[in-house]
């Protein structure tokens, strides 16, 4: 049963200031820059991969975020190399349909760019644990494009989530700790006694109970959004 539980992405009623679920109910709307989802089941061994797929649909992957990051990197990578370029022997440049500069001019000097862009190594942060598994080819993003790419807070409503094990501490606080190298705030809203009693207790929670705990999404939001309160 839990295997199969759902998320639901949650919206602001202004009116009365609640987070309701908002496929259910209209009138409801995004904040901007936060996504707020609520996982109905335990976190726990058996149902990682589901919270994980429902999470990163419900708000970003860190798949996401790191093809971002690369993107920009490999970018800065060739900007870098075009300006290093002898002055004796100007280098003729444009930009192809992403944006990204590219060389016209020389056909050795394009090859050299390549290679030095098709080598950047990648950091290996054990994100593949991290990574969402496809549930009969039915997963994606139910955010749209634009609104994913201003995510700067996640917050997941835990009133639904009786308990947690040891693996899902474990993922908690990776997730926090990934998310938190991207510019992203990772928190945890509404937990019961079981459930934060759980996290105090596993040491790699310790930073994330620090951070990352609050006793209601709305305080969550009132905290993350304070200048706009």
């Amino acid at each position: 049963m839990f295997q199969r539980s759902k998320s639901s992405k949650l919206g602001l009623n202004a009116d009365d200031f609640l987070f309701l679920d908002s496929t259910h109910y209209s009138h409801v709307s995004s904040l901007t820059g936060t996504a707020v989802c609520r996982f109905h089941a335990p976190v726990y061994f058996a149902t990682l991969s589901v919270f994980k797929q429902q999470l990163f649909a419900s708000s970003i992957s860190l798949s996401e975020l790191k093809a971002r990051q690369t993107s920009s990197d490999k970018q800065k990578d060739v900007l870098v190399s075009v300006e290093i370029t002898d002055s004796k022997a100007p280098v003729e440049t444009g930009c192809d349909g992403n944006g990204r500069v590219i060389e016209v001019g020389s056909a050795n000097e394009s090859t050299k760019l390549k290679n030095e862009s098709d080598g950047l190594s990648e950091e290996n942060n054990g994100e593949s644990a991290l990574m969402p598994e496809s549930v009969d080819g039915k997963y994606g993003s139910d955010v749209k494009q634009g609104e994913m790419c201003d995510i700067q807070n996640i917050v997941v409503d835990c009133n639904t989530i009786p308990f947690v094990d040891t693996a899902g501490c474990m993922l908690l606080a990776q997730l926090h700790t990934e998310y938190s190298k991207r510019g992203i705030k990772f928190v945890l809203a509404g937990c019961c006694d079981d459930v934060v009693c759980t996290l105090q207790r596993a040491e790699q929670c310790q930073t994330l109970c620090k951070d990352a705990l609050y006793p209601s999404v709305q305080s969550a939001v009132l905290c993350l959004h304070c200048d706009l309160f």
